[in-house]
């Protein structure tokens, strides 16, 4: 076998891989981290961007399909302070492409709502509780978590400020709880304009790859950027 015939065999494996892992999901939980250092909901381009993105993977989706948009921050469900739920079926009012204007809504309209005091973002970041707190959607396997979030894990377990200048570290996880669900981190060390960025990512996205593929996630994708995902 040729080099060329090797290779266009390898495409074919990863097409028909991907393929595969696509057909699998049947739900998207989109998490959407409200914490007060994320870009998403103080600049309005950050948040057009990051609903383009939300509205080209909807739009992509097969019927039937769950989709899940919920806030995280502060620990525990009683901050859930979005909490949106919806089915993808065969009927216009709920269409992928219906549905991926309204989501796509809900994300261009989160600037707007912090600025008009309807939306208050939260003084703590628990990615992690959050990730644990999903372990059981992560049993029923076939569902990817979209997360947008500048990764910086603020709560009891790890100081903010110190992870972000690189003096602390992200600790292990608990067990393989994410085992059954795909997991894309978007954003990660992407903060709001009157934060400082520098070096962000290159600490932050090595740690979460590592730390998503302990808690043994199907897949992982963990990217800095917010505009090219």
């Amino acid at each position: 076998m040729t080099f060329k015939e090797i290779a266009v065999a390898a495409s074919l494996t990863l097409a028909a891989s991907a393929a595969t892992a696509q057909d699998d999901i049947s739900a998207t939980l989109f998490a959407v981290d409200i914490s007060g250092s994320v870009g998403h909901l103080f600049d309005q381009i950050v948040a057009d961007e990051t609903a383009e993105y939300v509205e080209d993977y909807i739009a992509g989706l097969d019927h039937p399909h769950r989709l899940w948009m919920l806030s995280f921050g502060e620990p525990g469900l009683a901050h859930r302070i979005i909490n949106i739920k919806a089915d993808i079926s065969d009927r216009r009012s709920s269409s992928a492409r219906t549905l991926s204007a309204m989501f796509g809504g809900y994300f261009r309209a989160l600037p707007g709502l912090v600025q008009s005091g309807d939306l208050s973002p939260q003084n703590t970041t628990s990615i992690i509780e959050f990730l644990e707190a999903v372990e059981p959607v992560c049993e029923r396997g076939g569902t990817r978590i979209v997360m947008f979030t500048d990764g910086i894990e603020w709560s009891s377990t790890v100081d903010g400020r110190a992870l972000m200048s690189g003096a602390a570290s992200l600790p292990a996880p608990r067990d393989e709880y994410l085992r059954g669900c795909h997991v894309e981190m978007l954003g990660v060390g992407q903060v709001k304009g009157t934060l400082s960025a520098e070096g962000l990512a290159g600490r932050l996205v090595p740690q979460w790859e590592e730390f998503l593929e302990a808690a043994g996630a199907d897949s992982v994708l963990v990217t800095g950027s917010f505009f090219n995902f």
